[in-house]
């Protein structure tokens, strides 16, 4: 891994994770779509680029939910100011997926990935938010839940 490149593996496009499609019977098979897993996806660059000029290497974010939300709470309004949620979100989504090994990427109708397992998938926009804002002891209960869901 390189200080571009804080997750292992090749980076993959939004358009390489699998789309689950929104408005469909459960119960109605369709074959799916050969495709492998996303564990590693693209588009994190100007979040790495914050945290740089911040005087942070991204890898040490890059496994380590507290650390990451620790540094998005401190830099939420440049975070904001400069457009970078969807980066932030996409580099959060690439630390929860590195925390396990069956997690992976995945697109629910035309929204923003979410990153997870089959039984829990995490909004990362949403997560974000959440992280960037909530008072102290909501914020220490997700990332104990987030940190607990990691172990399992």
């Amino acid at each position: 891994m390189s200080d571009a490149a804080p997750f292992s593996g090749p980076g993959y496009p939004v358009a390489g994770v699998r789309v689950i499609p929104r408005g469909r019977a459960t119960y109605r098979s369709e074959p799916e779509a050969d495709s492998t897993p996303v564990r590693h996806l693209a588009g994190y660059e100007p979040f790495s680029a914050l945290c740089r000029v911040s005087g942070v290497n991204p890898r040490d974010l890059a496994s380590d939910v507290a650390r990451i939300g620790d540094f998005v709470r401190q830099r939420r309004e440049a975070i904001r100011s400069g457009g970078l949620e969807e980066a932030a979100a996409t580099f959060l989504g690439n630390v929860l997926v590195g925390l396990r090994e069956d997690a992976a990427w995945t697109r629910y109708g035309d929204e923003f990935p979410s990153a997870g397992t089959e039984q829990r998938h995490y909004e990362v926009l949403l997560l974000l938010d959440l992280l960037m804002d909530s008072d102290d002891a909501t914020y220490r209960t997700c990332l104990d839940m987030i940190e607990e869901w990691g172990r399992s």
